[in-house]
C-alpha cells in the first residue's frame, strides 16, 4: 500500500487514528485558486483612483491590516479619510470601535470630510444635505462599544450574519482594548493569542485594520517609528500589511509609509521611506502627494471629487469632471498655512 494513504496512529500512542490526508490541500484547488487569479475572479485590492495612493495602500478583502504612529500623529484621523474615500468610492461598509475617543466626535469627523465642511454650518445652511449625509454614515459604518477584542470579534460576526456585507473591521487603537481570549497578566503570551484569532478571524470573515501605538522609546524618538516599534510587537508577523504615520511637528503633512505588504498580487507596494505618500491635512478634507515628485504638485480636494464623481449622496450635480485637480503645495496651502491639529 501506498504510504501516503495509509492512516497512522498519533505520536502519542493515544489509539487513536491520525487521518492526516485531511491536511493535504489539493492541486485541484490550488490550481482553481491561481485560475480565478489570472482570469480576474479574486478580485484586486479597492483603489479610489489616485496614483499616489492607490500605488501603494488598497483595501483589500479578508487582509490584516496595522497602522502604527506615535500619539498625536493623526492615526484616527486619517484612517478615518481613508475610511471615507472608499466608502464613497467602493460602498465599502465598517464596523469601528474606537477606545480613546468619543463616538460622536468619531462621527463628527466623518460627517466633516464627507460634506467637504463643518457638519454645523451644514446642518444650519443645508438640511436637506445634512439628512443625506448622516443617512450615508449610518449606512457604511456602524459603530460598536466593546472593551475586548475577543467582543468586537464576535459582534462583528452576527453582523455579518444577520446579512451586512462588511467590509472591515477597525479597532481604534488596539493597544487599548483587552484581550478577552485570554487575560492571564501576561502581556506577551495573551498578545500572541490575541493576533492569532485576529488572523483567522480576517481570513474567514472580513478585513481587520487595528492601529496601535509605538513602545515608549518610540514614542520619545524622533522621527517616525516603524511598525517593528509596535507596543507588544505580537501583531506584526500575523499582518499582510503594514504601515506608519508620522507627521512633523506644526506640520500639515501627513507621511502615510507603507513598509509591508504581504500579498502583491492583489495591489499594493511598499513606500521608500525617504518618499512617502503625503496627506495634506484640513478638517474638511484631504489632499495626496508624493515628496518627491518631480512636478511638486498635489491632488486637492480629493475627497469633495470623489464626491462629485460617484456621488454617494445623490446630488444634483451637472457636470462630473473626473479629471483631478493639481496644484503647487504653495497655491494649495499658502506659505503660512494655519495647521489646526
Amino acid at each position: 500500500m501506498n504510504k501516503l494513504l495509509e492512516i497512522v496512529k498519533t505520536p502519542q500512542n493515544t489509539g487513536q487514528e491520525f487521518d492526516y490526508r485531511k491536511f493535504i490541500v489539493s492541486n485541484e484547488k490550488i490550481n482553481k485558486e491561481v485560475d480565478d487569479f489570472l482570469t480576474g475572479r479574486i478580485q484586486q485590492g479597492f483603489t479610489i483612483g489616485i496614483s499616489e495612493l492607490d500605488d501603494y495602500f488598497v483595501c483589500k478583502k479578508n487582509e490584516f491590516y496595522i497602522l502604527t504612529g506615535k500619539k498625536g500623529m493623526g492615526k484616527t484621523t486619517i484612517n478615518q479619510a481613508l475610511q471615507v474615500m472608499h466608502s464613497i468610492a467602493n460602498n465599502l461598509i465598517w464596523v469601528v470601535a474606537f477606545q480613546e475617543n468619543s463616538y460622536w466626535s468619531m462621527r463628527l469627523n466623518y460627517l466633516n470630510y464627507l460634506i467637504g465642511g463643518f457638519a454645523k454650518d451644514c446642518k444650519n445652511n443645508d438640511p436637506e444635505l445634512w439628512k443625506k449625509a448622516n443617512k450615508w454614515v449610518d449606512e457604511h459604518f456602524i459603530f460598536i462599544d466593546v472593551e475586548d477584542i475577543k467582543t468586537a470579534t464576535e459582534v462583528t460576526k452576527k453582523i455579518i450574519d444577520n446579512g451586512t456585507d462588511v467590509h472591515a473591521l477597525l479597532l481604534d487603537p488596539i493597544n487599548s482594548f483587552r484581550n478577552g481570549w485570554q487575560d492571564t497578566g501576561n502581556g506577551y503570551a495573551d498578545g500572541v493569542v490575541a493576533g492569532m484569532e485576529l488572523l483567522k478571524f480576517s481570513q474567514k470573515y472580513c478585513s481587520v485594520h487595528i492601529s496601535q501605538h509605538p513602545n515608549m522609546s518610540g514614542q520619545r524618538q524622533d522621527g517616525a517609528v516603524t511598525s517593528y516599534q509596535g507596543e507588544g510587537g505580537w501583531f506584526l508577523n500575523k499582518a499582510s500589511f503594514t504601515y506608519v504615520i508620522h507627521r512633523k511637528k506644526g506640520s500639515n503633512e501627513n507621511e502615510l509609509i507603507v513598509e509591508n505588504v504581504r500579498n502583491k498580487h492583489t495591489g499594493g507596494g511598499e513606500t521608500e521611506f525617504e518618499n512617502p505618500v503625503v496627506l495634506y491635512w484640513h478638517p474638511t478634507r484631504i489632499d495626496i502627494g508624493m515628496r518627491m515628485m518631480s512636478d511638486s504638485t498635489i491632488q486637492t480636494d480629493v475627497i469633495g471629487m470623489l464626491r462629485r464623481i460617484h456621488n454617494p449622496l445623490k446630488e444634483e450635480i451637472r457636470e462630473l469632471n473626473k479629471e483631478l485637480p493639481k496644484s503647487s503645495i504653495n497655491d494649495a496651502f499658502g506659505v503660512d498655512n494655519e495647521v489646526l491639529f
